[in-house]
């Protein structure tokens, strides 16, 4: 696999068993009748059983967190709700000591699941993330258990090295370390499949990434918009090249497929523009994809069909769309808006036979991260230790 970075280092959670032998599978299917059956009417083995055909695979997603610690105030900090009867209300949304537990209550139940995210979870952030270039937001997300995250623009407003610092760890080469303890980096791997070395024309991070389980694999590959050039600062994207979303995707969706992976999900740090505001608002409800315009539209219009759904953001817009792949058959497009205030929950049905999703039964809906809940006390204390390291600094008089 192509990558001029170091490698993250692999996650202790929710290891990867072995899929049984597939003697063992037909056997399974022999008892199929004497087992209770799931949803699509296959059987879901009871204790000591194999595998059923059908897995439900979890995917929670979010998007453009920007280094949102805290609960985000103002309009910032609030979302807006489609009633029934037609009209809309504003609901406090965001904060990850609660993003946290509400992402933690959605897993239980799910032991196939897997937290992505769309970029920009770093730049422009507040004071408590971007005084300390962003550590405390990778810190944060390690505890929330990101899987896996794309690039998106404002992971490069500091720059290639930079941004291999985050995902390596240690400290920052002129402001040092902040604690007594060296910066660990990100857990989770960020991708960068169509972000290039002008040199060596090899992405500056891995372009791709496969989750296992039990015999189960879903590969992500993740890209930030090819312009982002255009709109971050030239010495944070100098030496680098931005290639085409569509192309790069296609290129390592063949890529995976040789290596056996068929189920694959795209996570594109770029948006559309729904046609409603509201968090909930049906995408689909008018027909012909009319729902949700910009560019994302062309891109799911034209990355290829083994890409079974597309993660999106930069436009901090919440959607739960179908847009048609080329192929003319309908495809997840989703975006959970930003700051922290909403996630997706999208359920990915994979077939252990063809090792495929069932897109006919992809399911999705976006969720607020509403301020009703428990704080997660370790979010809480993370965000603690930060701001009293930040106060000195925060409350100095400049003028």
């Amino acid at each position: 696999m192509p990558a001029t970075s170091q490698p993250y280092r692999p996650r202790r959670r929710r290891t990867a068993g072995l899929l049984a032998a597939a003697a063992s599978l037909a056997t399974a299917g022999a008892l199929a009748a004497a087992l209770p059956a799931d949803a699509h009417g296959n059987p879901t083995g009871g204790h000591g059983s194999k595998p059923s055909r059908y897995q439900d695979v979890q995917l929670l997603s979010f998007n453009d967190l920007h280094g949102n610690l805290e609960p985000p105030s103002g309009s910032s900090g609030r979302v807006t709700e489609l009633q029934a009867d037609g009209t809309t209300k504003t609901i406090d949304a965001g904060g990850v000591e609660y993003l946290a537990t509400h992402l933690r209550e959605a897993r239980k139940g799910n032991p196939y699941s897997i937290t992505a995210a769309g970029g920009d979870m770093v730049g422009a952030s507040p004071l408590i993330s971007g005084l300390f270039h962003d550590e405390p937001t990778i810190e944060a997300l390690n505890k929330l258990d990101l899987d896996v995250t794309s690039v998106g623009n404002h992971e490069f407003d500091e720059g290639a090295k930079e941004l291999a610092r985050l995902q390596n760890g240690g400290c920052h080469p002129t402001d040092g370390c902040y604690t007594d303890k060296k910066f660990k980096g990100a857990d989770f791997p960020y991708l960068a499949a169509n972000v290039l070395d002008e040199k060596t024309k090899k992405p500056i991070l891995k372009p791709y990434w496969v989750w296992k389980k039990n015999g189960v694999k879903v590969g992500f590959i993740g890209v930030t918009l090819e312009g982002t050039p255009g709109i971050v600062s030239a010495d944070g994207v100098k030496g680098l090249q931005f290639k085409d979303e569509v192309e790069t995707i296609n290129k390592y969706a063949k890529e995976l497929q040789k290596q056996g992976v068929k189920s694959i999900v795209a996570l594109i740090h770029e948006g559309g523009f729904p046609a409603s505001a509201s968090y909930n608002y049906d995408c689909d409800a008018s027909g012909g994809g009319s729902g949700i315009s910009g560019p994302i539209v062309d891109i799911a219009k034209n990355v290829t069909p083994a890409v079974d759904a597309l993660v999106t953001g930069h436009t901090h817009n919440a959607y739960v769309c179908t847009i048609d792949d080329p192929s003319g058959k309908p495809r997840m497009v989703t975006s959970a808006a930003s700051f922290g205030r909403l996630y997706t929950d999208t359920t990915l049905t994979y077939d252990r036979f063809t090792g495929d999703i069932a897109r006919t039964s992809v399911k999705s809906a976006n969720h607020v991260v509403t301020r009703t809940v428990p704080k997660a006390a370790d979010l809480t204390s993370l965000i603690g230790k930060w701001n009293t390291l930040a106060a000195p600094i925060g409350n100095r008089a400049i003028g």
